[in-house]
C-alpha cells in the first residue's frame, strides 16, 4: 500500500539525502524537475489561483534553489522563511496535497523511479506546517489551551489509558482492521500499553516510546491509509464516549497523526461516517 511505500522511503531517508540528490540528476535534474512541476501546477484548476498575476519565472527560480538544498544539494538557499512567504496565502492541507501530487506527476513524467519519488515526498512533507502556518508533528504535543497541554485537557494518563482500552474494544471487533489484532491477550495488553505511552508522549507528557521502533514494527504489516484512518475513527469515538470536548479530540488526533512514525498518513479531523 501507499503507506508502506512511504514508510520504506522514510527508512531510506534516515541514511541521508546524498543518494537522492544524485538519483534526481543533481542540479540539472532539479532544474528540469522544477520546469515540469510549474508547467503542471500553473494549469491545475485546484491551485492555479496561487500563481495568477505572479512572476512565475522568479517563483520557479526561488523554488529551484530551495528544492536543490532540500533534496540534498548544496546549501544555497538564501530566501525568506517559508512561513513568512506563505503566511497570507491561506494554503490548506488540500492545497498542499495538490502540490505534492504535482511533484509526483512531474517526477513520474521525467521517468524517475517510484522509490525516488516517494523519498522526495517524504522529504517535502515536513514543509507542510510552515506553508500552513501551524505547528504540526512533534510540536503538536505542546499545543496549549488555557495553559493546559492536550494530556491535561484529556484528564491525564489514566484517562488516556481508558480511552485506549475503549478504542481497542472497537478495533478488535471492527471488520476493517481486526485481523491486525488477532493476537493473544498478553500481546493485546502490550499493544495497549505501547499505544497509551505513545499517546501520552504525543499529548505533552513524558516521551517513553522510540518512534523509530514503532516504524520498524509496522514496516511489514502493509498498513494502508484506510487502516490508519479506521484506527483514528475508533480513537475519536472512544474520546467522545469519555466526553472529551471536540477541540481537544481534534488536537489529540492531530498529535497522533503527525508523530514521525505516521506523519505521512492523511488524518481525519472529525469522525468518519
Amino acid at each position: 500500500g501507499c503507506t508502506v511505500r512511504m514508510e520504506l522511503a522514510q527508512k531510506n531517508m534516515e541514511k541521508g539525502k546524498d543518494g537522492l540528490f544524485k538519483r534526481l540528476g543533481g542540479e540539472e535534474g532539479i532544474s528540469h524537475f522544477m520546469e515540469r512541476f510549474f508547467d503542471i501546477v500553473v494549469v491545475d484548476n485546484r491551485i492555479r489561483g496561487f500563481f495568477q498575476g505572479k512572476d512565475i519565472k522568479t517563483i520557479r527560480e526561488g523554488a529551484r534553489v530551495y528544492f536543490t538544498e532540500a533534496l540534498g544539494g548544496p546549501k544555497i538557499y538564501k530566501g525568506r522563511d517559508l512561513a513568512e512567504i506563505h503566511k497570507a496565502l491561506g494554503v490548506t492541507d488540500y492545497d498542499f496535497d495538490c502540490f505534492l501530487a504535482g511533484i509526483e506527476k512531474a517526477l513520474s513524467g521525467l521517468g524517475v523511479e517510484d522509490e525516488t519519488i516517494d523519498e522526495v515526498v517524504v522529504t517535502m512533507e515536513p514543509v507542510r506546517p510552515a506553508l500552513l502556518g501551524r505547528a504540526r508533528g512533534l510540536a503538536a504535543h505542546a499545543k496549549m489551551k488555557d495553559g493546559q497541554t492536550i494530556l491535561e485537557r484529556i484528564g491525564g494518563d489514566m484517562n488516556v489509558e481508558a480511552i485506549v482500552d475503549t478504542m481497542f474494544v472497537g478495533l478488535l471487533t471492527d471488520a476493517r482492521v481486526r485481523f491486525f489484532f488477532e493476537q493473544s491477550r498478553e500481546k493485546i495488553d502490550t499493544m495497549k500499553r505501547s499505544f497509551a505511552a505513545l499517546a501520552v508522549g504525543g499529548f505533552g507528557g513524558p516521551v517513553t516510546v522510540d518512534d523509530r521502533k514503532v516504524r520498524r514494527v509496522h514496516y511489514t504489516l502493509n498498513v494502508t491509509d484506510y487502516h490508519f484512518d479506521t484506527m483514528m475513527e475508533n480513537f475519536w469515538y472512544a474520546c467522545d464516549l469519555m466526553e472529551v470536548d471536540t477541540e481537544t479530540i481534534a488536537d489529540a488526533s492531530d498529535a497522533l497523526c503527525n508523530r514521525p512514525s505516521r506523519q505521512l498518513v492523511p488524518c481525519p479531523t472529525h469522525p468518519m461516517h
